[in-house]
């Protein structure tokens, strides 16, 4: 069944907060940088989509990949001034700014997603798949911050660097 123009109205409204909570929930982005994407941090090639957010660009898997795309289509708060031209994924109420994270925070919130923890949750389970110094690379973080992230994970990747000898 077809959704009519009113029923669509509340998704495509909360569209650009869901993709806000993927990228807190599935790269453990900040809210603050969430907030201040620009859309020329959306990188498509014909193959795979990436996001920069660190160092390397980081690829999105093509379920998020689509709804991050959808966004970056159809995104909100064009009409306050901002135009088409906007820099932001994000565009603000007022022209020229960057939608406030504690609008995001809220409106994650009203869509059901604990933000306690949720960040730095994400980054441990990050750690414990992948290298620490490759997770603070793909994502802007130091890597000390990756490695203690780590360490209370109880990862082996913790004690990787540690363990190895010098040539």
């Amino acid at each position: 069944m077809a959704r009519t123009g009113t029923e669509a109205e509340p998704l495509r409204e909360s569209l650009p907060y869901r993709v806000a909570g993927i990228l807190l929930l599935l790269l453990a982005q900040p809210l603050v940088k969430i907030a201040a994407l620009r859309i020329d941090d959306i990188l498509l090639s014909p193959t795979e989509f990436r996001i920069r957010l660190g160092k390397d660009p980081t690829p999105i898997p093509e379920p998020f990949a689509v709804l991050i795309r959808e966004h970056a289509k159809h995104r909100p708060n064009l009409a306050t001034g901002n135009g088409p031209s906007s820099p932001w994924l994000f565009p603000g109420y007022r022209a020229g700014t960057h939608l406030h994270p504690d609008t995001i925070m809220i409106r994650l919130r009203e869509l059901g997603i604990s933000l306690l923890g949720a960040r730095n949750r994400a980054l441990a389970e990050l750690v414990t798949e992948v290298p620490p110094s490759l997770v603070a690379d793909a994502l802007g973080y130091s890597r000390q911050v990756a490695f203690r992230h780590a360490q209370a994970a109880g990862d082996p990747w913790a004690r990787y660097v540690g363990s190895r000898k010098a040539p």
